[in-house]
């Protein structure tokens, strides 16, 4: 096997869309980044065995690999290589099987340690069940929102992710949504916004919704699980072809919602966090 590094990110897009369209559901993520403006400093890989391309992935520094374009039996060969270019690399993301192979043979080279930091599901809508009773109503978020967005998405990736507050990182998030053609869907109780979802651009047929939320003085209401059908209902009246989203593993809360309103299980997903302190030797733990 031979991998290739591709300076041109329209190269990359003409091989690597091909492979990522073979299962547009699982590869939902990959195919909105690949639609989108993909930052100078992105990593674009491919690795190919004779004159066919057997596995693909992108790392834009300081985020995981997105390794879902990359087959078990090509784990071995990617690792190595990018432990020679991106020894900083600082985890994998992607189907579940996939991340801790990739993960076990980024440590068998000499690379840190990997544990798993978040277990994500990946649902499809099934038949939309919309929640009835929940107060309030839809609507599709404007200029006037984006400061209110902005210190929302803060809390959710804070919540979800841990990540630092920062508000300028989130106000570029908001703004990112709105140039891929993503939009955030409202719910308003009393004229007053309680949840919100964004629905992004449908990319080879598919939408996915995320992140939904809602602040901690306005859950237990029914509000997530009505703004997110809601914006179900939006994709289904465009005509895509599927609307995904991901939960995290850990919420059995969210879960069951999106159960509830017609989602149903798709597979696995996680995120490999590598350690900057060796711990004793071992494979990728949870």
């Amino acid at each position: 096997m031979e991998v290739h590094i591709h300076n041109s990110a329209d190269e990359f897009r003409t091989i690597a869309e091909p492979v990522y369209r073979r299962d547009p559901v699982a590869n939902t993520v990959e195919l909105t980044v690949l639609a989108a403006a993909i930052p100078d400093d992105t990593l674009l890989m491919s690795v190919w065995q004779n004159s066919d391309v057997v596995a693909v992935a992108m790392q834009t520094p300081s985020y995981p690999l997105v390794c879902n374009g990359i087959p078990i039996d090509c784990a071995d060969v990617v690792a190595g290589d990018l432990l020679r270019r991106r020894p900083d690399l600082t985890g994998v993301r992607g189907l579940r099987q996939v991340a801790v192979a990739i993960a076990d043979a980024w440590q068998s080279h000499g690379g840190h340690p990997g544990s798993v930091t978040l277990e994500e599901r990946l649902y499809r809508l099934g038949i939309l069940r919309s929640p009835t009773g929940v107060a309030g109503a839809p609507r599709w978020a404007d200029e006037a929102d984006r400061a209110l967005l902005t210190d929302w998405m803060e809390r959710f990736f804070g919540e979800t992710f841990g990540h630092p507050r920062d508000g300028a990182a989130r106000a570029r998030f908001v703004d990112a949504a709105a140039v891929r053609g993503g939009r955030f869907l409202m719910w308003d109780v009393d004229g007053t916004p309680v949840s919100t979802a964004l629905l992004h651009a449908p990319v080879a047929g598919v939408s996915r919704i995320g992140p939904v939320f809602t602040p901690a003085e306005h859950r237990a209401h029914g509000y997530g699980s009505a703004v997110t059908a809601a914006a179900c209902q939006a994709s289904l009246e465009r005509a895509d072809a599927a609307v995904v989203l991901f939960t995290d593993r850990a919420n059995p809360t969210s879960n069951a919602i999106y159960r509830k309103i017609g989602f149903e299980s798709v597979c696995d997903f996680a995120r490999i966090d590598f350690r900057t302190v060796d711990p004793p030797c071992g494979p990728a733990r949870e």
